[in-house]
């Protein structure tokens, strides 16, 4: 009897995982590819429902697949079956080159999107046109790409009006037009996250975005001239946030006359000479968070940056100073020196000492640790 008891409740007890709360069977399906997310609609007419409704697809090209269907029309084809009034984010993973993968996926999407993400690891150009506008792009508020991926926007109608964030890494332009044509189309832009673009042709990138609130540039491939500064004047201007990689040229042409009095964090990515960074804090006068990366030691120390006054950061509202980098050489220890003496308001500084300086790890652990502070509630934490 007993046995006959365990027997029922063993078969009784066998599909609990489809007891659960739909919106835990959607996280856990939203862990896994599309294609395996797929297989499990064979096992109910309840996990079917489920996997229409996910509300994060991934498509990965790595993943090895059995089916009949190419990497691309089994896209398109799970794309149309799809029934999920939002979907919150699209992964889309590609190894190979698509003369057409985005007119193929696009206007397949039934659903209110809001993220997407497309990256591509093969070495031939893909080109992205976005076909004409879609219901799908008007409701985007995330899109990342990064790859090989070309974008031309010259003549495309495409708008993007509640786009957020942007977020574009190694990606091709054609020309200038194309680069100014995707900032026009997205009105409400917050987030601008450039990281290496490249041109097929040389040219410059101009930035012109009213909405434009964070602003994150690192090495671009073509000549990008940003000390001349009149182009980005209007966008910097407005930030709160600013992480940049500076040169010597845009801080020496730098005028009185631009003063970002909204931006209150910013990081700088630089490799020359750390007092020039001081002279560049008087341009943000209400500054609270400051955060210096410097890739590689600096050489040839004989310039040295005379301060006439006080920068007012420092004097009233610098809070929290990261350092990362730092190798102890003359001229960045006069700079550590300036600002730890001058900032009344600093609570936390935490300084990385750079790998290559671990030798005398010990030795600038203690010189820094002997540097007085205008802030008697500062606590300096140095890392090695």
């Amino acid at each position: 009897m007993k046995a006959e008891e365990l027997g029922n409740e063993e078969v009784t007890c066998s599909d609990r995982i489809s007891d659960l709360p739909d919106d835990l069977l959607f996280r856990i399906l939203s862990l896994v590819l599309v294609r395996m997310a797929m297989s499990t609609s064979s096992l109910s007419k309840r996990w079917n429902y489920v996997r229409k409704m996910m509300p994060t697809l991934m498509y990965d090209e790595t993943c090895p697949y059995n089916g009949s269907l190419g990497f691309d029309q089994f896209c398109v084809m799970s794309l149309s079956l799809h029934e999920a009034p939002v979907l919150k984010t699209l992964y889309i993973k590609l190894t190979n080159q698509y003369d057409s993968i985005d007119t193929l996926l696009f206007p397949n999407i039934r659903s209110t999107l809001l993220k997407i993400k497309i990256t591509l690891s093969s070495r031939y150009h893909s080109p992205i046109r976005f076909p004409n506008n879609l219901n799908v792009f008007k409701t985007l508020l995330v899109l990342k790409l990064h790859g090989n991926f070309v974008l031309s926007f010259v003549d495309s109608p495409v708008c993007f009006p509640s786009l957020k964030r942007l977020q574009l890494t190694c990606v091709n332009f054609r020309c200038e037009k194309s680069f100014e044509g995707i900032l026009s189309a997205c009105p409400a832009l917050e987030d601008l996250i450039l990281h290496r673009l490249c041109g097929l042709g040389r040219f410059l990138y101009s930035i012109s975005s009213p909405s434009l609130q964070r602003l994150s540039i690192t090495t671009l491939d073509v000549s990008v001239h940003l000390w001349k500064i009149k182009n980005l004047r209007k966008v910097l201007s407005s930030l709160e946030r600013l992480s940049i990689r500076l040169y010597p040229a845009i801080i020496l042409d730098l005028t009185d006359s631009l003063i970002f009095n909204r931006l209150l964090h910013l990081e700088l990515c630089y490799s020359f000479y750390s007092n020039l960074l001081l002279g560049l804090l008087k341009y943000f006068p209400n500054l609270r968070s400051l955060k210096l990366v410097q890739p590689y030691l600096t050489v040839n120390e004989d310039q040295l940056y005379c301060l006439v006054s006080v920068p007012e950061c420092l004097s009233f509202h610098l809070e929290n100073l990261q350092w990362s980098g730092y190798g102890g050489t003359l001229n960045e220890r006069e700079a550590a020196v300036y600002i730890l003496k001058n900032a009344h308001f600093l609570k936390t500084a935490t300084i990385s000492l750079q790998k290559t300086s671990m030798d005398n790890g010990q030795i600038m652990m203690k010189d820094l640790r002997s540097i007085s502070k205008a802030s008697v509630s500062c606590q300096l934490v140095i890392e090695l």
